[in-house]
């Protein structure tokens, strides 16, 4: 099984590099209060700032303990970004053609191993947040009736050129947004790990693939 986890390990690369500057959403985003949210949500574009405003308002006030507490820093990063991710709608997306064939069972099992690789990989991420990461919303167009919203960004470091990194979003029936892609630099994640776990999955089968999202996160 150990022969999976430097594939995994190449694909969660993107994934870590994008989210390192993410968090710096707040430096150039107007604050969002919970009186401008929406009675069935917030909007895509004042999601993504929610998000990253919690997030970066823990880090600063309890970077000590979260750095010595890696399970509490897990459950913030859980409890904060969890409920605004299309969790099924991910997994569909990522298994392909493999999840008509999975059972319901398997559908929760790698639902659950890769969303929790996901928290951990992106509370990895937090730490190295430095301040000097810039991001700019593109022009943004709401419009609520629409099924799907794509918030587009860019982030650039200093002296580096800005990296487009785009936000897709699902409205749900009771007129929830939820994220259920990111695309960096064009390349969808949602995509780029279906190509890589497609792969396992057709030589090895879906419950090594689980194993081994559940070992690279260390839950095995």
């Amino acid at each position: 099984m150990n022969w999976l986890l430097p594939r995994l390990s190449r694909v969660l690369d993107l994934l870590s590099t994008s989210m390192t500057a993410v968090f710096a959403l707040t430096l150039l985003s107007t604050p969002v209060f919970i009186d401008d949210v929406i009675a069935d949500g917030p909007r895509p574009d004042e999601a993504i700032r929610m998000i990253v405003s919690q997030l970066v308002n823990e880090l600063e006030s309890n970077r000590l303990a979260l750095e010595a507490d890696r399970d509490q820093l897990y459950a913030l990063v859980n409890e904060v970004i969890w409920p605004h991710l299309a969790t099924e709608k991910i997994s569909k997306l990522i298994l392909g053609a493999h999840f008509k064939a999975a059972s319901a069972e398997q559908r929760q099992r790698f639902s659950d191993a890769f969303m929790a690789l996901m928290v951990r990989t992106y509370a990895t991420a937090m730490f190295e947040y430095t301040g000097r990461e810039e991001i700019v919303f593109e022009p943004y167009q709401y419009e609520p009736a629409d099924r799907t919203s794509l918030v587009q960004t860019r982030i650039a470091l200093p002296g580096q050129a800005p990296v487009p990194v785009d936000y897709a979003f699902l409205r749900f029936k009771n007129g929830h947004w939820k994220i259920y892609d990111v695309k960096i630099d064009g390349i969808s994640l949602v995509l780029s790990y279906r190509r890589s776990y497609n792969q396992i999955i057709r030589t090895q089968g879906l419950d090594s693939l689980i194993e081994a999202l559940r070992a690279q996160s260390g839950d095995s």
